[in-house]
């Protein structure tokens, strides 16, 4: 529940941030609090906690909070947005496609990979932890890559979009000076 809710509320603000600073930020962020969050989850089954289970579950918690958080920088807006701005008017339908695509099968292969790490490091809560510990080194190695993507800047160039930006800056100081 709590990745669910935190996926909801930030989704919103991830979408304001996408706008304001561009992809590669909100993409970078989204990447190091998943696997942040994928650590603290893995903490929360296999360390030994002082205060037991009361300890194991706030952490279990703010783990959720945190992976949602990461989550809703990384799925739907941020992926199509990234999309939109590299495929050309006429391929963005196809490109919305195999997004749609290879984020089903990443899905269905996640969950079996996850499956196959748990059981093979003994099954239960003490392999389930040793599989979300492996899901957040490989969101390590996702957020080192997502500095290679565009920056700002780079992104309203190849979008086209360097007039739009000019055109938003001006536009605000031609409204003020008519008289209301």
């Amino acid at each position: 529940m709590p990745v669910v809710l935190s996926l909801g509320g930030g989704s919103p603000i991830v979408g304001r941030f996408l706008d304001r600073l561009g992809s590669r930020p909100v993409v970078i962020t989204g990447a190091a609090l998943t696997a942040v969050g994928m650590a603290l989850l893995s903490g929360s089954v296999m360390l030994p906690l002082p205060g037991g289970m009361f300890f194991k579950l706030a952490l279990f918690i703010i783990a959720g909070i945190v992976i949602g958080a990461g989550l809703s920088a990384l799925l739907g807006a941020p992926m199509r947005y990234i999309m939109l701005n590299e495929a050309s008017p006429e391929d963005r339908g196809s490109a919305q496609a195999l997004l749609a695509i290879f984020t089903n099968v990443g899905q269905l292969i996640s969950g079996a990979v996850v499956g196959a790490v748990a059981a093979s490091a003994g099954g239960g809560a003490g392999g389930y932890g040793s599989a979300y510990l492996v899901v957040a080194v490989v969101g390590v190695f996702l957020t080192a890559a997502a500095f290679a993507l565009k920056s700002r800047a780079e992104e309203l160039r190849s979008a086209g979009g360097a007039e739009t930006l000019a055109a938003q800056r001006v536009e605000p100081a031609a409204t003020a000076a008519q008289p209301g």
